[in-house]
């Protein structure tokens, strides 16, 4: 009788862990990134080669165009494809590469926008994403007023890449609950496994013990007789 209720209640217990793990697999499984999810943004970045072009730029202006543009990808990618701490001095990269070119090229304002794009997902908090994001749009309106840039950049190199960080600081939080989601998926599933080898090996431990019990027992008859 007491083996049975055990039995019951090993059941109980692997049905349960069972549908935690669909619901959490179902929920967190689309959190997973994928590898082509960083060239979707990608073409934002042809703002930066815009300008270039309309003007008809000389031949050093298309050559610092095209070192940004190198600089643009490793540190775009470096951000997709290396871990922390990395991502902290691509992000600053970006900045600074913003920085830089924004006197020579409207289409710099891309950059701090993707600065600010990807803050929230770097920062821990909510708060500490806005003080980010606060940091790079000072930065932007300091260096327009410092050197006299046009007021349309700062609405697209501040006000955009303000609104875009912002929104993108509930996409960040969403993604850190779904991270926590996946790993409560992957613990059920362990203990899970575990759940089940312990209830094999009690089981072959039971059977294992009648069997010897009944051979002695035999073995004890054959003696008698």
């Amino acid at each position: 009788m007491k083996a049975d209720t055990l039995k019951i209640r090993q059941a109980e217990t692997m049905n349960n862990l069972s549908d935690r793990l669909a619901i959490s697999r179902h929920i967190a499984g689309p959190a997973r990134a994928q590898k082509w999810v960083p060239l979707i943004w990608l073409p934002y970045f042809l703002f930066f080669l815009l300008q270039p072009v309309f003007e008809h730029a000389p031949v050093i202006r298309w050559v610092e165009t095209g070192v940004g543009t190198v600089f643009f990808l490793v540190l775009y990618f470096g951000m997709f494809w290396s871990g922390r701490p990395w991502q902290w001095p691509c992000l600053a990269g970006l900045v600074l590469l913003g920085l830089v070119f924004a006197p020579i090229n409207g289409g710099a304002s891309s950059f701090f926008i993707y600065a600010t794009a990807f803050a929230p997902f770097l920062a821990n908090t909510e708060a500490k994403a806005l003080k980010i994001i606060a940091l790079i749009v000072g930065l932007v309106c300091l260096e327009t007023w410092l050197l006299h840039l046009p007021w349309w950049f700062f609405v697209y190199s501040g006000g955009f890449a303000a609104v875009i960080g912002v929104g993108n600081i509930f996409f960040a939080q969403r993604n850190r609950a779904n991270e926590k989601l996946r790993m409560a998926h992957e613990e059920i599933e362990h203990l899970a496994k575990v759940a089940e080898r312990e209830r094999i090996a009690r089981d072959m431990h039971d059977v294992l013990g009648h069997t010897l019990s009944v051979i002695i027992l035999k073995s004890e008859l054959v003696k008698t007789d």
